[in-house]
């Protein structure tokens, strides 16, 4: 079965300032507004044309469709569909963000809310290319995590 790259969700230079809420954090770019799309179960063909867990592609023409569409257009078809989704924002943003972390080895990142739950911080960083795989890197994200926290 064919796949996608994780590319088609996450650009490596995307900007990671000050988040309100998932509605604006997904419509930011068109790799995260594509996950947001495929990951809801409103969102007609897109949803769930890819599995989100092995990257497969499990329906071609929605697919290509979606890989087609510029930014603008799906905003656009966002925006005709009055299509939103707020709610849990910071959690729904945590999901895009583990599920980067998971299908890109070289990505982490760190979160604060702040202003009291005003917005959260995103904090990006690349794992060095020897912590990548296995042991190594849970033991270098434990030693990130414990540095977060002053331990």
């Amino acid at each position: 079965m064919e796949k996608t790259n994780i590319r088609f969700f996450h650009n490596p230079k995307d900007d990671w300032e000050m988040n309100y809420n998932n509605q604006d954090f997904f419509e930011y770019n068109v790799e995260r507004l594509r996950w947001c799309l495929i990951d809801a179960d409103w969102s007609g063909g897109f949803s769930s044309c890819v599995d989100l867990e092995t990257l497969e592609i499990k329906n071609s023409v929605e697919y290509y469709k979606l890989a087609m569409m510029s930014h603008s257009e799906l905003m656009k078809m966002v925006r005709d569909n009055e299509w939103e989704w707020k709610g849990d924002d910071f959690e729904h943003m945590i999901e895009y963000l583990n599920f980067i972390a998971i299908h890109d080895p070289s990505f982490m990142y760190n979160t604060k809310i702040m202003n009291g739950d005003e917005y959260m911080s995103i904090n990006t960083y690349k794992v060095p290319s020897e912590y990548r795989t296995g042991e190594l890197r849970k033991a270098y994200l434990a030693g990130q995590a414990d540095a977060e926290i002053g331990a």
